[in-house]
């Protein structure tokens, strides 16, 4: 038997004569059209017996060659019966066969066949494209003492399921560009779907990014500010749903950060005080609330690290950032920088857009003293997508990344991930705007199974499900199957 390096190099050598390979990456093919191979050679084995199929593929059947995906068939002592690209290898016993890395990539063929019996199994190969060591998988079904297999390059399946995730900007603070990386960190899942963070701007252009940009998924933004757009919309005349949440989140918590001598907002007035930097969510929102309490200051805008050197010297007397507590940027000052927090009183008018909160000696003990708060406002952040037609593909890519978020939410509520976290609430509802349907449908299925686990069916021993709660959990069921079947 060959070494392990040897055998994949005289494969690949025969795969170049053969001229089976496309020469762009744009003609490979991908797993769905791996899996429906498989599915066809199982189906010809049913019907027309193991060595009908064998010869069907030995003598390339277009059905079973194309492009880069090409059936082979093994038995359970790895001997290769059949491949529709590599004449070479018919007949060969593969068992003892490495790829790149050293695995034995037959053997591994062989346990999955005994076990689950159908599956993918991964290893490195040359990517004839691209004359490199390539990730390639195998999709497997066994068929009685065969195993049929068709195999992909990964790399060619990179773009299938990936999602962007508008964040935020790491000058203001790492709240949003966190929460981001925890999403990737959680739901990534190699072929079968990856997260890609993005470095945005800010709530307000993160809506913008999410309505317009091509390529854009998925984005964070705050409640106040994607109700402040909706307004603002409607007023020029536009109504239209192209924007719906996946999600409230967690609030945010307005930071006032002033030099000792400021006690409250009022004296801010014509007072420079850095709004962060422009276009940002704190930029927009605390605009809002200045002119909601009729006070104007001189604006400035820059990053918080910036802005807490300015403190310091004097040049400003304060900066303002909203923020999930606790904010990473404030977490290293302390009251001997002759800074505190200011309260930011909370009054009627802003009822419709922000919360009342404090802020304690627990989230920030080196700016806060032991027993002591501080009255400020929050925003309500909140996921969004753009509202996909259901038959296009980057509704399947969002309907997925649905499905494993929400599915997977626990995890998200556990160290080392961010604390905000542990305020999500899926099913907490944001008035006036629409759900996108994936996300809907996921929480109508699992209120039903929650409803079916606490009123168990009638069972001879157990008491009677009233009939108000089976046709309760029936009806949501039912209606779950129902939208799968037109998805």
């Amino acid at each position: 038997m060959r070494s392990a390096i040897a055998v994949a190099a005289f494969i690949a050598s025969m795969v170049f004569a053969n001229g089976t390979f496309p020469a762009n990456a744009g003609a490979f093919g991908t797993r769905e059209e791996a899996v429906a191979m498989v599915t066809r050679i199982v189906e010809k084995f049913k019907k027309d017996g193991a060595e009908a199929t064998i010869q069907a593929i030995n003598t390339k059947s277009k059905a079973f060659i194309d492009r880069d995906l090409y059936a082979y068939v093994l038995d359970l002592n790895g001997f290769n019966r059949a491949n529709a690209a590599i004449p070479a290898v018919r007949g060969k016993n593969l068992y003892d066969m490495k790829d790149h890395d050293g695995k034995f990539l037959i053997r591994e063929h062989i346990e999955l066949a005994k076990g689950p019996g159908r599956g993918w199994v991964d290893f490195k190969w040359l990517n004839p494209a691209t004359k490199s060591i390539d990730d390639k998988s195998s999709y497997i079904e066994r068929v009685g003492d065969y195993l049929v297999c068709v195999g992909i390059y990964r790399s060619e399946q990179v773009n299938e399921n990936t999602v962007t995730v508008i964040s935020g900007s790491p000058n203001s603070d790492a709240t949003y560009l966190q929460i981001a990386y925890d999403l990737a960190a959680v739901l990534n899942d190699r072929d079968n779907l990856r997260i890609l963070p993005m470095v945005g701007i800010g709530g307000p252009q993160n809506i913008r990014d999410v309505r317009n940009l091509k390529g854009i998924d998925i984005g964070l933004t705050q409640t106040n500010i994607l109700n402040s757009f909706r307004r603002s919309n409607q007023t020029m005349g536009v109504f239209d749903e192209k924007i719906v949440y996946i999600t409230k989140l967690f609030t945010e918590e307005v930071h006032l950060l002033a030099r000792a001598d400021i006690k409250s907002i009022e004296q801010l007035r014509g007072q420079k005080v850095n709004l962060d930097e422009i276009g940002s969510g704190s930029n927009y929102t605390m605009r809002d609330i200045f002119k909601r309490n009729g006070i104007e200051v001189a604006e400035v805008n820059m990053s918080q690290v910036e802005a807490f050197d300015k403190l310091k010297s004097g040049e400003i007397v304060a900066t303002l950032l909203i923020a999930g507590k606790p904010a990473r940027s404030m977490e290293k000052l302390k009251i001997s920088d002759d800074l505190h927090f200011v309260p930011i009183p909370y009054s009627p008018d802003l009822v419709n857009d922000y919360l009342p909160t404090t802020l304690v000696h627990d989230d920030y003990p080196e700016l806060i003293p032991a027993g002591q708060s501080v009255d400020t406002i929050a925003v309500q952040a909140v996921l969004i997508a753009y509202n996909w037609p259901r038959n296009v593909d980057r509704y399947r890519r969002v309907q997925k990344f649905v499905e494993v978020f929400f599915s997977k939410i626990s995890e998200f509520q556990k160290s080392p991930r961010h604390v905000k976290w542990r305020e999500v609430n899926l099913a907490a509802q944001l008035p006036g705007w629409n759900r996108f349907e994936p996300a809907e449908a996921w929480l109508n299925n699992y209120r039903a199974q929650e409803l079916a686990r606490e009123n168990p069916p009638v069972s001879p021993a157990g008491s009677r499900v009233s009939a108000e709660t089976q046709a309760k959990t029936d009806a949501l069921y039912q209606e779950f199957l129902q939208w799968r079947r037109t998805h």
